[in-house]
């Protein structure tokens, strides 16, 4: 794979990792925040950290898996291009001219390894190990926007963009608890966590245009703070490249890498305001992650000078700006100059992005409640809220589902469904916040599906004969006593 470390390859790298996951605009599965009686509940928080049996248990891949996507063929199209060794400017000029008028990216996939909850007379401990791809971003800004989109037409001088990006890949091995169950009219949880990090990319670059003795020019400064493994590959002139990759041979040392190391934790209450009415809030993921290992940052000190012929100086309501002489222009297909890149190997760290959850359930009946769920994801220039407006059915003691309208982010289309099953053995739950993305793809803004599948250690006993010719209605129960202590077993087993 040919990829020459140049600013604009750099920079076209960035644009194209963040198209790549742009794939979800949010945390998908906002729709189960209402459904507090299922075994990941306690994701949203942690006060509903629960189990109806003393000892539940998961593993991958049917501990909970959540995927969020969106139907961004081209854009995966032009990933792919790249990563074969695709290197024509059309290629680059397109997929940035796709992505640098959408709005924030903000995105977490979540795959769990291993759940196990204990519950006791001292409340509910639960332990997970979860694999975490963080992924937040935005390119789109008044300088971007000039240099690739025709259709923009000036920009003020001396107008700053940040362009914010954070990707990550990381480990949890997190330790909760919650209150045991009783009457009282407040619960809390908390979750304690360790995260091992993989990789990530975490930007601090910005970029003006900028003018001086009758020249004009783009401006970059700042780190592109990156953690990720190299590898040498050598391109068709027979030169070698250092680019970031994993090798087959070394997938097993990025997965088990254990030098990027971070604390986080997870807080959350549920409070009865009356008998039907119960408001609950979290906060997820407040940490951060030291990156000290597999570090190759780079320094985006650089200056590309506009062609005179391309641009018109102006006066605009007392404010300097530079127009465009053309309504084709786009600076994207001009810049050819590399910018002049510096190693940088200092350590670096960054905050997780921050999830406040805030709920309001209302019993409408036994088998009826409405629900009201608010998320905020807190990161510096990358904020995003996202609202659920659902209703919950307890079609019978089994089986409930929820359905109504979520608006994710910028998407206003979603109509979110979800299916909770709570059998013996277990239970099982599906569900995606937007069903209309699996009956109209080519439509829908925002897709998802999430799953997950848990079981019971130890199930109810049976401790009932079958009915008789005499009684066909009636099970005799069988009396059965402990060993130890003679008592006369019960149905579930107690502390």
């Amino acid at each position: 794979m040919k990829f020459e470390l140049k600013a604009k390859q750099i920079l076209m790298f960035l644009l194209l990792t963040t198209g790549w996951f742009s794939g979800a605009r949010a945390q998908s599965n906002m729709v189960f925040y209402s459904l507090e009686e299922h075994f990941n509940s306690a994701s949203f928080n942690p006060a509903f950290l629960t189990s109806k049996n003393r000892f539940t248990f998961s593993i991958f891949p049917l501990a909970g898996t959540n995927i969020g996507y969106n139907n961004r063929e081209e854009v995966k199209t032009m990933v792919d291009k790249l990563l074969s060794g695709a290197n024509e400017a059309d290629d680059y000029v397109n997929l940035v001219k796709k992505v640098v008028g959408r709005p924030s990216i903000n995105q977490k996939l979540e795959s769990e390894w291993l759940t196990f909850t204990y519950r006791s007379k001292a409340g509910f401990l639960n332990f997970r190990i979860v694999e975490n791809v963080s992924v937040a971003a935005t390119i789109s800004g008044p300088v971007s926007k000039f240099m690739v989109l025709p259709e923009v037409k000036s920009i003020a001088i001396g107008q700053i963009q940040e362009i914010p990006v954070l990707l990550m890949h990381y480990r949890e091995y997190s330790l909760g608890y919650s209150m045991p169950p009783g009457n009282r009219r407040i619960s809390a949880g908390i979750r304690a966590k360790l995260y091992f990090g993989k990789s990530a990319f975490s930007s601090e670059i910005s970029g003006s245009v900028g003018g001086q003795s009758g020249k004009y020019f783009l401006k970059t400064w700042g780190n592109g703070n990156i953690s990720v493994p190299q590898e040498n590959v050598v391109n068709d002139d027979g030169t070698t490249s250092t680019v970031p990759g994993i090798s087959p041979s070394a997938v097993k040392s990025y997965i088990l890498n254990s030098g990027n190391t971070g604390v986080g934790v997870d807080l959350g209450i549920r409070y009865k305001i009356t008998p039907d009415l119960t408001g609950s809030l979290s906060v997820i993921d407040l940490g951060k992650i030291n990156w000290k290992n597999n570090l190759n940052s780079k320094n985006f000190e650089g200056e590309y000078n506009f062609e005179l012929s391309s641009i018109d100086p102006q006066m605009e309501n007392g404010i300097e700006t530079i127009g465009k002489t053309a309504d084709s222009i786009s600076f994207a297909n001009t810049i050819s100059k590399p910018f002049e890149l510096t190693n940088v190997q200092t350590p670096f760290s960054t905050s997780l992005p921050v999830t406040i959850y805030a709920g309001l359930n209302y019993r409408l009946s036994p088998s009826v409640k409405l629900n009201l769920t608010d998320r905020y994801i807190r990161l510096k220039n990358l904020n995003h809220h996202s609202l659920s407006v659902t209703a919950s059915f307890e079609l019978n003691k089994k089986l409930t589902v929820s359905t109504g309208y979520s608006i994710i982010g910028n998407s206003y289309s979603n109509i979110p469904a979800a299916v909770f099953l709570d059998r013996d053995f277990g239970q099982i739950y599906l569900g995606t916040d937007n069903l209309l993305s699996l009956l109209l793809p080519s439509g829908s803004e925002f897709s998802g599906l999430t799953f997950g599948t848990c079981f019971y250690l130890f199930r109810k006993r049976d401790l009932y004969g079958s009915p008789t010719e005499r009684f066909p209605f009636h099970k005799p129960k069988k009396v059965k006593k402990a060993t130890g202590s003679g008592r006369i077993l019960k149905e579930y087993p107690e502390f």
